[in-house]
């Protein structure tokens, strides 16, 4: 009867247990979906912040370049504010709403593989040909006008800038994956703020001003995708690369490195003379890279070094407590006759634990 009631007790607390923890992870689910619509209000208001900024400080002022005409998408700027701001809501809202009753997609590793492989390739493409049409001989970083003639430098540049504009649309896969394997974390301001911003903006740069300056902004992202890219392309490999991936810190810390070095490029045109280069549209490239820079720095100190501090402190603390676990035989035999019976017990007692504790220690 007995070993009955302790049956039917474990289960319960089995139970117990199991239905806290479904609680615990529903009421993480609903923070992480609670977070994800705060972010799409900053997705929708970066996009259209920036489709305001293009349409009265650079399409006002500036005309278009007829070249592209006829191109893909270059029209109008609606049509890539419509995918922006249809991406925006589809990662933030809509794609996790689908999930929410289903389980994480399993089986997606050859097609992430796949994905990575052709991002390195498509980006490294990308890096050659904006280098190859002016930024690897004929462009100065000091000043740069755009060409808009014919000449066929200034029409290979005009391309490159295009893909590189293309090249945002497919960034937009790195997101449906997360929301495909429900890794809503990775889904942060920053992230949805960089890909729903950036096709609007590179439409702009691409209609009002396909090559010069501020076009090394693309070739330096493009180099960084191809970076970061192959790391994605290794950790999608599975296990057995992992103990290959410990330089991801310093993806962000290269990100950073580009931020610094666009806005550097970027500003020093107002303090120094560049006719034909737009102010608008250098001033608009160089606050966009001062506010990534600042999410991409506070998103460095978060991941790696408030995390270094807090494990290191938690690293402390438990080396502190197992240290204080001292034993309490030494003060029990004080108060003990010398040379009795108990005494003599008391002390191999406390022997034997300091012994313990030490080997305790020595495993730490």
């Amino acid at each position: 009867m007995a070993s009955c009631q302790k049956n039917s007790n474990g289960k319960l607390r089995t139970e117990t247990q199991g239905s806290e923890h479904k609680e615990t992870f529903r009421d993480e689910e609903k923070e992480k979906l609670s977070t994800l619509r705060r972010t799409t209000k900053y997705g929708i208001a970066a996009t259209l912040g920036n489709l305001l900024y293009g349409h009265f400080l650079v399409a006002s002022n500036f005309p278009r370049d007829h070249r592209q005409d006829s191109w893909l998408l270059s029209k109008s700027p609606l049509p890539t504010v419509t995918l922006s701001l249809l991406y925006v809501l589809g990662v933030t809202w809509i794609g996790p709403k689908l999930m929410a009753k289903r389980k994480p997609f399993e089986g997606l590793r050859n097609i992430m593989v796949a994905y990575n492989a052709f991002q390195v390739a498509y980006s490294a493409w990308l890096v050659y040909e904006l280098g190859m049409s002016g930024w690897f001989g004929s462009y100065s970083f000091r000043c740069q006008t755009c060409d808009f003639s014919d000449d066929p430098m200034a029409v290979r540049m005009m391309h490159a800038s295009y893909w590189y504009y293309f090249s945002k649309f497919i960034d937009f896969l790195d997101t449906i994956f997360f929301v495909l394997h429900k890794k809503y974390e990775h889904i942060s301001v920053l992230h949805v703020c960089h890909h729903s911003l950036m096709p609007i903006s590179m439409w702009y740069g691409v209609r009002y001003q396909p090559g010069g300056h501020n076009t090394l902004m693309g070739l330096l992202n493009s180099f960084v995708h191809v970076v970061m890219y192959g790391y994605y392309l290794l950790a999608a490999m599975g296990p057995k690369v992992r103990p290959f991936l410990w330089w991801k810190k310093h993806v962000t810390t290269l990100q950073i490195v580009q931020f610094v070095t666009v806005i550097t490029h970027a500003l020093q045109l107002t303090v120094t003379e560049c006719p034909g280069v737009p102010a608008a549209l250098n001033l608009w490239v160089g606050l966009n890279a001062l506010m990534f820079l600042g999410l991409f720095a506070d998103f460095y100190v978060k991941s790696y070094r408030e995390k270094r501090a807090s494990a290191k402190q938690k690293a402390q603390a438990t080396s502190t407590s197992r240290v204080s676990e001292a034993p309490l035989y030494s003060k029990i035999q004080s108060k003990l006759p010398p040379n009795s019976v108990a005494g003599t017990a008391y002390q191999t007692l406390d022997t034997s634990e300091k012994m313990a504790l030490r080997s305790r220690l020595g495993a730490i």
